[in-house]
């Protein structure tokens, strides 16, 4: 039965900020407030199915490194975060929590969950209502998405939403931030739980697709950044230069941004994070992980108006879809990109190899 089968579902699991002068520049590059940086950029609407059983990618030794974060403690913040496979949430109490990656497909999640399935969403859209001292759900005459009048793309908004007793409110279906600790540790309580979920993209993909982004859309049109060397910087001097990223996902995972030098201890914590406590999905198995997404929360997705909304958001009309040559592989600038970002790329490899196929098994036998 259900009860049994989530019993038996535990699931296994240079500094770049002192280069940088421009305190804003820098914000933007390093993805520490990203709230409109949205992408997606795969071809996959295939309906969800369960997932063949993991296959043997690994050495032996492979397996047992990959084991190593197997039952860390967490960080306390995390503490009102319910665990991955403690399914079927509580529905009136629990509160899904999107852990916005920059460029790794948050508009699309943003746009299907509101526009598509209408759900009133907490996310940076909320700071162009007008604030106030009470909480409210404002409807967007543009796209008809209902967001709270809060700001969580800021630790000042996400302040504000706790005073404001946002997660227990009973407004919001969805917050979606980039700030992981501060909405976990501030919003969520015993009784209102945060259920994360997240989409990750290839490292290498992801930070070529934030340069272009940023460079197009803030260095050569942003009203406070008219910097001529930024305008038409290129990719490799990019690179070169302490602006880029590096491992962003795991320094967020461990709730310091600013940390210098990371180590294995800090990667087994990252890898045991997303194991307990996160849904995952890939941006290039976006849509079994749209529909992941969609029967692990209750959503329903029905009616031939929801299904071309749904496609038209995965296929051929992502939110700020942004176009770019690719990087090839094994050239001198890959290379370069790999080595900014070379516990990033292990992350990713654990979710795309294990996890993602070992959270199949949910849905396989799903209540």
């Amino acid at each position: 039965n259900s009860s049994s089968n989530n019993n038996n579902m535990r699931m296994r699991g240079r500094n770049d900020s002192d280069k940088l002068k421009n305190a804003e520049v820098h914000g933007r590059m390093s993805g520490r407030n990203p709230p409109d940086i949205r992408d997606v950029n795969s071809n996959d609407n295939e309906k969800m199915q369960a997932l063949p059983e993991e296959k043997e990618i690994f050495s032996s030794r492979d397996n047992e490194r990959d084991e190593e974060h197997m039952g860390l403690s967490l960080p306390k913040e995390l503490d009102y975060i319910a665990d991955i496979d403690d399914w079927p949430r509580k529905e009136d109490k629990d509160i899904p929590f999107y852990w916005h990656i920059p460029r790794a497909g948050g508009g699309t999640v943003h746009d299907i969950f509101g526009m598509c399935l209408g759900l009133t969403i907490a996310s940076d859209a909320g700071a162009k209502s007008n604030l106030g001292n009470e909480l409210s759900v404002v409807k967007s005459s543009t796209t008809h998405i209902k967001h709270v009048n809060v700001d969580t793309s800021t630790k000042e908004g996400i302040e504000r939403a706790s005073k404001l007793h946002l997660g227990e409110s009973g407004l919001v279906d969805l917050i979606i931030s980039t700030h992981l600790f501060t909405v976990s540790s501030q919003i969520f309580t015993k009784n209102h739980k945060g259920r994360l979920f997240t989409v990750m993209r290839h490292p290498v993909d992801r930070a070529v697709s934030l340069f272009h982004y940023i460079q197009d859309t803030q260095w050569r049109m942003g009203k406070n950044i008219a910097r001529k060397e930024l305008t038409n910087l290129s990719l490799e001097d990019y690179m070169k230069s302490g602006f880029a990223e590096n491992n962003w996902m795991i320094k967020f995972l461990i709730n310091d941004p600013q940390k210098a030098k990371l180590d294995r201890s800090d990667v087994q914590l990252a890898k045991e994070i997303l194991r307990r406590k996160f849904l995952v999905g890939l941006l290039e198995e976006k849509g079994e992980t749209i529909a992941r997404f969609e029967k692990y929360f209750g959503f329903t997705n029905t009616g031939e108006e929801n299904n071309d909304c749904h496609g038209k958001n995965l296929d051929w009309n992502w939110p700020l879809k942004h176009r770019h040559e690719k990087v090839d592989e094994n050239t001198p600038l890959w290379d370069s990109i790999m080595e900014e970002n070379n516990y990033d790329m292990e992350l990713y490899r654990y979710v795309k190899d294990v996890l993602f196929n070992e959270q199949a098994k949910l849905f396989s036998s799903s209540p």
